[in-house]
């Protein structure tokens, strides 16, 4: 199905068009009056430029319909600007709409007909088409027009070297004069030379290459060494042995960052197809990102005449819904915002509440006061930390607080411990909020939220000594939150997470630090470290390299000349936000003699993008501040803290530039049934654009504010919920609510089969092996099995015809389109003949031990006689076929895929007397299972929570009780599954099940307190005898491609997420992909040969078809169904999966506890077997560095 522009931008065009015709776009652009152009400060302008960049976004973030719309929005109102019309192409041809493509390629070579780009993109769409002379044609106008477009060279030189021509190293050559150093094309240079018997070419390029190398890691620079040693022999160099350590050094170097960017300066991936413009061809560039600051910016100090004190700590937290934080005293506008001041003895809340503080006598810290919603029900509760120990008081929907301490299960040498400080993150990352403490002396301590109002400890910083300060924030930008604590000496520790409540220790060197504060200071997308020394420096840490290689450099970005001395570590404070509103974050430091404010400006030397300057201010804010918060309800922030003389106070923000703002008030969307994020999104990120602007905060509170400098709105949002996923929102309200969409974000690939109309889906495949999959806070499920057996029903696989006189052959296409890597070791068709009196069943079960992998022979089902679920309703009708109606009466649990117990009862009658003789007796029951996964079970694992519990079998005993027939079925592995449970036993030892009055009736009972939804339930009398004919098919062809992401689409919130295969939702990066080596796409058919650990690595996107020949069809009276035989391993990127970071460490078949952490790649068992498959075919490297930029085009 080709996808066309949208209707509402295209009124002319019908709903039944499968291509846009040449004659439409020129009628539409006519339509537009011709290729006109906005004047530069016309409102058609400014809409033109935010359409346009939410359009890259869009579909850079991998929401291709937004961002078609927007593109073509963009065609509308610049009609004569080339950019949208190439950005549509491109967008086409990563949809295989080439058709659609063609005709916007056409319109941008009219418009700017002597653009490089643009030809160079004309030649990759003739290339996709297979037209060489085309493609050649289109690559050499595009080197042309521009002898610097290093991918227009690269591009043409790879396709006269796939057609056979010696030119393509004379283009190589040109590319290393413009690029000289460029490591990617050396290395293609050195391979040319090696293939072409250029002895000295290629003992030239190697030698230039190793001045390049001395960052390389040790297994790149042996590769090197073999290399340059094979080639050294002047008389006999050995070109086979150099090319292939060439091939592997060019795939040891791809783990190497700088040989990625390398390679991404000369070539597109190919799933990317080309690469968008992002910028305007013919219209002028927009303005700076970042507005000019606001000079005249004030700050007026208003008192909040609150009664009492001395005062000595203050915080702000989210009061119940509906109530505003008003007191008397303490005044605030903003409905989530409310304040928390504390004395040394009490802290005082709005509606005149006063809490114990347990100060023991000293006054409290300025992190004494931490607002934590533990209980998961979306009103903040408060933890004091002080020196008489810890308190924790729970809020009610009314805003009243009571004191839950005995109630957290914490013994008394914590409880009654001198504390410094509190904080609140989700440290082991499975949906709640925990705790730090900083003991004034010794130790700092975690407490881990187990959602059941408890808290355990933990020893995750334990080597940290007299914890003053904490920040958390994703530093290294590998999805999970990093911490950074400072102790009272003012040294900085740094502790990168490392995933399922690991941290190891990294090292920075710094002068003495009095505060720190996790933000995005340069707009790069990755969140930096401000940090203030003692000095008055502010130095912004930032980290490059990848794990074990992850160095942190410092710069200086700010200097308070005249800090007073004599600040404690802690006691200071570090605010980074956006007080003009002008689109860059600013900085405020603070400490109890007084604060400074430095405003960020654009960087005119880089054009006005990436993250600005910051300006020092003259305010001298005579102050102890602790917070900045919005309390008018005027999109200003204000500042809070306390007077010289002790007395709380708010510093009104005032300026003379009316520029935008936004806030986002954050929330998962349900408080049961979900829990899979805390309430408020708490240690997630957001990330907006305006126009040129991008932005990205830590989600560090109920409120996220941005300012829009003079963008009215912002395009676009992305927010990266703290378990991983990803939710954007286009054309926000600013104060508008965002509810977390929260989707299956892993589980198991999806089998489609082109069933004669049309490609569909039809089951869930190799359900039942994931890998590093936690089943409780501890422990982690070992793969019982790696093969999995799937019926497809004759009715979902057709033969498609044979060309030219080819026999007809099955269409079957398995894709990955979750947070998971794929591993596929074997894929075969079983074709299963069977007389039209019978049924065929595979018994699609999770369960230990599995399921016997076979094909069941059956009678024809019966349906069941009654049906009731266990609060007494008749469910008969519901359950009586499969029809999309599904049982779901037993509601939602505090967790999903976990709910209360609860059963299905059902009546089967009309059972011959000697079924049982005749073969097994079979309930047969359809339906779907909603699953939990590795960070809910660590979830469930805490605390005093009930653990999943599988299918339990009882049957009635005919004296008012019930006995257990199986007590551990397991629950059907994934979507659209078919279970088989044996009921023979319930007839045997005399114990035959009976209803009153109804002798030869069947009363069944199945309990779980998992989510499985069934459809329909019936009962069958097994034929071991039936006669059946099978034939097990090998693939005649299988190939692994890029495809992109189905839409999806779910008929109510009982029914499963169905894939559409025709309708693609996105071909970009949509999830934080696993790092390490996938297959190349291509013919992978050797790999699924034999169940032997050389497989195809799968990436999400990724998609293999397979060409089965079918047999002639069976006889007259005979039915044909399928079962698909797969043999593989599933891994999640949940980030409480063994190992979710990356590829490594490889599956093995005698290797199923898999848990040996990853190491080098060289070292790995299944490497280490097959080596030369990783020249051959795991030659695709894949980072999340595509979707980490996303949101930053510029």
């Amino acid at each position: 199905m080709t996808r066309r522009p949208n209707a509402s931008f295209l009124p002319r065009f019908t709903a039944g068009s499968a291509v846009l015709p040449a004659i439409a776009v020129a009628v539409f652009i006519g339509a537009c009056g011709g290729p006109d152009l906005p004047e530069p400060d016309s409102e058609t302008y400014r809409e033109t430029v935010s359409a346009f960049y939410t359009g890259l976004a869009a579909i850079e973030s991998g929401i291709d319909r937004q961002g078609e719309e927007k593109l073509l929005e963009v065609t509308e109102l610049a009609p004569g600007e080339p950019a949208a019309w190439v950005n549509l192409a491109l967008l086409a041809m990563r949809r295989n709409e080439y058709a659609l493509a063609s005709e916007y390629l056409r319109e941008a070579q009219s418009l700017a007909p002597e653009n490089s780009v643009i030809y160079l993109l004309l030649g990759l769409f003739e290339k996709s088409q297979g037209n060489v002379t085309e493609t050649a044609l289109h690559l050499r106008e595009a080197v042309a027009l521009d002898s610097t477009n290093a991918k227009a060279l690269y591009a043409l030189a790879e396709h006269l070297t796939d057609t056979g021509s010696d030119e393509a190293t004379a283009l190589l050559d040109v590319l290393l004069k413009v690029y000289p150093d460029n490591v990617a094309a050396l290395l293609r240079r050195a391979g040319a030379a090696a293939a072409s018997g250029d002895a000295d070419a290629l003992r030239n390029t190697l030698a230039h290459i190793e001045t390049l190398s001395a960052s390389w890691p040790e297994e790149a620079l042996e590769q090197l060494a073999g290399a340059r040693a094979a080639g050294s022999d002047p008389d006999a160099p050995d070109f086979a042995a150099a090319t292939t350590h060439i091939a592997f050094l060019r795939n040891v170097l791809l783990r190497v960052s700088s040989y990625r960017q390398d390679l991404r300066a000369i070539q597109t991936p190919a799933e990317q197809v080309g690469d968008l413009v992002t910028g305007f061809l013919r219209l002028s560039a927009p303005p700076p990102a970042i507005a000019p600051r606001d000079e005249q910016l004030t700050f007026t100090q208003q008192a909040l005449y609150a009664e009492g004190g001395p005062w000595r700590s203050m915080a702000v937290f989210s009061p119940a819904a509906g109530l505003d934080g008003n007191t008397d005293d303490i005044e605030t506008n903003v409905p989530g915002i409310a304040l928390a001041i504390a004395n040394d003895h009490t802290v005082h809340l709005p509606n005149d509440q006063v809490l114990d503080f347990p100060g023991g006598g000293a006054a409290p810290g300025p992190h004494g006061i931490a607002g934590i919603d533990y209980d998961y029900d979306f009103t903040m509760d408060l933890a004091l930390a002080g020196a008489g120990g810890l308190r924790i008081f729970r809020q009610d929907s009314t805003g009243t607080f009571a004191e839950t301490t005995s109630q957290s299960g914490l013994p008394a040498t914590i409880l009654d411990a001198s504390l410094a400080g509190v904080w609140a993150a989700d440290l082991d990352l499975e949906g709640d909020v925990d705790l730090v403490l900083a003991r004034n002396e010794g130790a700092s301590l975690a407490l881990r939220n187990n959602g059941d109002g408890t808290f355990a400890p933990l020893d995750l910083f334990g080597d940290v000594e007299a914890l003053r300060s904490f920040a958390w924030g994703d530093f290294d930008g590998d999805g999970d939150p990093d911490a950074a604590l400072v102790d009272a000496n003012g040294t900085l520790h740094l502790f990168a997470n490392r995933r399922s409540g690991l941290f190891e220790r990294q090292s920075s060197e710094t002068e003495p630090l009095l505060a720190l504060e996790a933000a995005d200071l340069n707009g790069d997308a990755t969140v930096d470290l401000a940090v203030l020394q003692t000095d008055g420096t502010i130095l912004q840490l930032a980290t490059t390299g990848e794990d074990a290689s992850a160095v942190w450099s410092s710069e200086e970005i700010a200097r308070w000349e005249d800090m007073p001395a004599g600040i404690a570590p802690g006691a200071g404070q570090l605010f980074t936000v956006d007080l003009d509103n002008n689109g860059g974050l600013d900085l405020v430091a603070a400490t109890p003699a007084g604060a400074r404010i430095w405003l960020r400006d654009a960087d005119e030397s880089n054009g006005g993008h990436r993250g600005g300057i910051l300006h020092p201010t003259d305010h001298a804010i005579p102050a102890h501040l602790f917070a900045v918060a919005d309390l008018s309800a005027n999109g200003r922030l204000d500042l809070l803290g306390f007077s010289e003389e002790g007395q709380p106070v708010r510093l009104e923000n005032e300026g003379s530039m009316p520029y935008h703002w936004k806030q986002m008030h954050l929330r998962a969307a349900e408080a049961v049934g979900d829990q899979r994020i805390n309430s408020f999104g708490i240690g997630g990120e957001v990330e907006i654009r305006a126009g040129l602007s991008f932005q990205k905060q830590v989600i560090q509170g109920p409120v996220v504010h941005f300012g829009l400098g003079t963008h009215a709105v912002a395009d676009v949002a992305r927010i990266v919920w703290p378990n991983g996923s990803v939710q954007a929102e286009f054309d926000l309200l600013s104060g508008e609510v965002v509810l977390a969409q929260q989707r299956l974000k892993g589980s198991c690939p999806w089998l489609f089969a082109w069933n004669g109309e049309r490609i569909d889906f039809v089951t869930d495949f190799i359900w039942r092996s994931p890998l590093g999959l936690k089943i409780n806070a501890q422990e982690t499920a070992g793969v019982m099995t790696t093969e999995d057996w799937v019926r497809i029903r004759g009715d979902q696989l057709a033969p498609r015809p044979g060309e030219n006189g080819a026999p007809p052959w099955y269409d079957v296409r398995i894709t990955a389109e979750l947070w998971e890597t794929h591993f596929f070791d074997h894929v075969s068709l079983l074709v299963v003949d069977h007389p039209d009196d019978t049924e065929v069943y595979i018994d699609e079960r999770f369960a230990f031990p599995p399921p016997e992998m076979k094909v069941h022979v059956t009678a024809k089902p019966h349906p069941v006689t009654q049906a009731w679920d266990d609060l007494g309703n008749d469910v008969t009708d519901l359950l009586h076929a499969e029809d999309g109606r599904y049982l779901a009466t037993f509601g939602h649990g505090q967790y999903q895929g976990v709910t209360r117990d609860h059963y299905v009862e059902l009546t089967l009658e009309n059972i011959p007397e000697d079924a049982s003789q005749q073969g097994p007796i079979w309930l047969v029951g359809s339906g779907w299972i909603y699953p939990t996964d590795s960070s809910i079970n660590v979830a469930l694992g805490q605390g005093s929570h009930v653990p999943p519990q599988g299918l339990r079998l009882e049957a009635f005993d005919g004296n008012g009780g019930w006995r257990i027939i199986h007590p551990n079925l397991g629950f059907p592995a994934g979507k659209t599954k078919t279970v088989l449970i044996d009921i023979t036993d319930v007839f045997s030892d005399g114990h035959e099940a009976s209803a009153p009055n109804t002798p030869d009736s069947v009363r069944l009972r199945l309990h779980t307190n998992l989510e499985i939804y069934w459809d329909a339930f019936a009962w069958a009398v097994g034929r071991p005898d039936a006669e059946t004919m099978t034939r097990r098919l090998a693939p005649d062809a299988a190939d692994l491609r890029y495809r992109g992401f189905s839409e999806t689409y779910e008929a109510d919130i009982f029914s499963p997420e169905l894939p559409v295969y025709d309708e693609l939702a996105a071909t970009g990066q949509v999830w934080r992909d696993l790092v390490g080596y996938h297959t190349r796409f291509g013919d992978v058919r050797e790999l699924l040969a034999e169940v032997d650990d050389r497989y195809v690595i799968m990436n999400a996107a990724d998609e293999m078809a397979f060409r089965f020949e079918a047999p002639p069809p069976p006889p007259e009276g005979w039915t044909r169904d399928f079962v698909l035989i797969g043999d593989g391993w599933v891994k999640d990127g949940d980030y409480n999966t063994g190992f979710s970071k990356t590829v490594l460490p490889l599956p093995s078949h005698d290797d199923a506890a898999y848990a040996t952490p990853p190491g080098r790649l060289e070292d790995d068992p299944v490497y280490r077997r097959f080596p030369d498959d990783w020249a051959n075919y795991h030659t695709r490297y894949v980072t999340p560095e595509r979707f980490h930029e996303a949101m930053r085009v510029e």
